[in-house]
């Protein structure tokens, strides 16, 4: 998690931002927006507990630009550690990005924000420890 969090801090690169609130609601019943962000924060919440993930599937759902500063095997390492990974709350919505609060089952939370492009692919992403 320290890699983690020194990389979130150095890159500012984790964010977890979601768009446009409707239906789909997450194990824990919050509402995650159906939407691009909301697809892409659906994966990732799930993507976290199989990892490593093969690079093509990475691809599939980061921008080339996010990839270029976070590459695939650095991605892997970081979401190794979030395993449980869960939204406990959206403090903002918007079409193309979300902001709220996750947590993992150890207790640690983490101020999320993620955003994807037009491409609907993630372009930003960060996670910050509470």
């Amino acid at each position: 998690m320290r890699l983690f969090s020194a990389l979130a801090g150095s890159l500012a690169l984790l964010t977890f931002l979601v768009t446009g609130c409707a239906a789909a609601e997450g194990d824990q019943g919050i509402a995650i927006p159906d939407s691009a962000v909301g697809r892409q924060l659906r994966w990732y919440l799930e993507a976290v507990n199989r990892t490593p993930l093969p690079e093509n599937e990475v691809k599939e759902h980061l921008s080339p630009a996010f990839l270029k500063d976070v590459p695939a095997g650095k991605f892997n390492e970081l979401a190794a550690d979030l395993s449980g990974l869960k939204l406990d709350g959206v403090s903002s919505a918007k079409p193309t990005e979300l902001i709220g609060l996750t947590s993992i089952p150890i207790g640690q939370r983490y101020d999320t924000r993620i955003s994807v492009g037009d491409d609907g692919k993630i372009d930003y992403l960060l996670l910050e420890p509470r």
